[in-house]
């Protein structure tokens, strides 16, 4: 490593106090750090980005300068506080430099950039999931104050409980990024699809005599009181061998629109020779995408082996089907992406506020991706049908679930980039171009946590403001109120 000895100018001593270093080596490299934020972009109004210093050292010094603003850190252990970071970023972008005194001398590692650009909504909620299938019960629906580190539980499965009979609580979801539209699932004991409309609370059973399942993966319509969900029969499976160490797999799955003000559930899509999955609206609302695969096989007691036995023949394309909102009626769904012509599967298509770009995981077979290491995320612009792989923002290892800020300047997405093992929450700028910055960890108070956390993050979903109804008042209710059964309406076509 080439190094070359320079003095620190007067007026660095001047800003940051006599215990700046008086002299220094400076290298061409980055300091090594985690989580690694060296040049990255980040939303304006974001938390500290606290990181730790992994070159060997006995003292540190961490200098940020943003404008006339500076600001010295000392520690290995990098955290400047409310009041340094907020004038930092009041300056604009933010340049960070590591000095590191070693055997008596410092060296001045090359500095790096944080560009400040537009802010991101304030709040992210997610499910975290215990490293065992066997512990379910530890997990919960989190909500994340991104402008700090506050956290807080939504709903937690311990909440509700008798003896050996427990809840798996799941998908949560919002109507255009705000709070006072959701919903989630509670599974199994006391269950139902929990429903918060207008801010009233309501636990229905989506289930009816012509439908496979309740509603499972839900899709909010952005102008009208409707939710989109695939019905789903799954079964999963472990394995010993395969990297793909957990398979989930559909037996069966169609769509169906639930209609919140009637209470009635209607067929979207349910030939009996596909797998319909992942319903996500254009911002329109005039326009439901889907993914679906195309599975022939007898609905007998074997149905099941069939399918796991062919579950990595068995791959998603994209589709789109026109709706009118109004008289609540579909036109014909046509094949967007073929993915499976090029021996791929697609899953989790998510549309961009502006309806410019849809973003979705695409790897080798299935539809689960979040074990698939061969996932990664595409980008299609849906003005001239082009499709890309997001090179500058995938990793060698999973990325699978993917949400976009309301502003659609942000995207959050899990991924298991860090360990293999477990997912954490990333985020990455897109500018006016569809070009993505340099993803990077969602920020914590402790640099060490993602580390020693062991939960996997999944199912981000961001939001303009928090959920306001407590955990105790979602637990009452499910404990106080049965599932409300729906009607079944056949549905309308063009």
């Amino acid at each position: 490593m080439k190094r070359f000895y320079i003095y620190i100018t007067a007026f660095l001593l001047a800003a940051c106090g006599s215990n700046m270093p008086d002299g220094y080596s400076s290298s061409d490299s980055y300091p090594s750090i985690s989580p690694d934020y060296t040049d990255i972009t980040i939303p304006g109004n974001i938390a500290p980005m606290n990181f730790r210093i992994e070159n060997r050292g006995e003292r540190y010094l961490t200098l940020f300068t943003a404008g006339n603003t500076k600001t010295a850190v000392k520690g290995d252990v990098v955290a400047p506080n409310r009041r340094q970071w907020e004038n930092l970023k009041r300056e604009g972008n933010i340049d960070v430099q590591v000095f590191v005194k070693e055997n008596g001398s410092w060296t001045g590692y090359k500095p790096f950039t944080m560009t400040v650009a537009d802010d991101i909504d304030p709040y992210i909620s997610y499910r975290l999931i215990p490293p065992s299938v066997e512990s379910y019960e530890r997990l919960s629906i989190n909500q994340r104050d991104l402008t700090s580190f506050k956290e807080k539980v939504i709903y937690a499965n311990s909440m509700v409980q008798k003896g050996e009979s427990g809840q798996c609580i799941n998908c949560h979801h919002y109507r255009n990024w705000e709070t006072d539209n959701m919903q989630f699932h509670a599974r199994q004991f006391l269950g139902g699809t929990i429903i918060l409309f207008d801010g009233d609370l309501r636990k229905v059973n989506l289930k009816t005599d012509s439908t496979i399942s309740a509603g499972v993966y839900p899709a909010w319509h952005p102008t009208h009181d409707y939710i989109a969900y695939s019905t789903n029969k799954t079964h999963q499976s472990i394995h010993t061998a395969d990297y793909n160490r957990i398979e989930v797999t559909d037996e069966e799955s169609d769509l169906i629109l639930y209609d919140i003000r009637a209470n009635a559930v209607s067929i979207i899509e349910n030939d009996p020779d596909k797998f319909e999955c992942f319903p996500a609206w254009t911002p329109d609302g005039l326009t439901l995408y889907y993914v679906s695969a195309d599975y022939i096989a007898p609905f007998d007691k074997n149905r099941m082996n069939r399918v796991f036995l062919d579950s990595h023949t068995i791959k998603y394309d994209l589709y789109r089907k026109p709706f009118n909102p109004d008289s609540r009626t579909w036109g014909p769904s046509e094949l967007v992406i073929d993915a499976s012509a090029i021996g791929k599967s697609i899953t989790l298509p998510r549309i961009s506020p502006d309806g410019r770009h849809l973003m979705f995981s695409m790897g080798d077979y299935g539809i689960f991706h979040i074990w698939h290491r061969d996932a990664d995320l595409y980008m299609m612009d849906l003005n001239d049908g082009s499709v890309r792989s997001l090179d500058e923002v995938n990793s060698p290892d999973v990325e699978s679930y993917h949400s976009w800020s309301s502003n659609g300047r942000w995207v959050i997405f899990s991924t298991r980039r860090e360990d293999g093992a477990y997912t954490r929450l990333y985020l990455t700028h897109m500018d006016t171009e569809g070009n993505f910055s340099k993803p990077f960890t969602i920020p914590q108070r402790n640099p060490d946590f993602n580390r020693n956390f062991m939960f996997s993050f999944n199912i981000p979903e961001f939001m303009k403001e928090p959920v306001t109804v407590s955990a105790g008042t979602f637990a009452k209710f499910i404990k106080d109120n049965d599932a409300q059964p729906v009607s079944f309406q056949t549905k309308k076509e063009e």
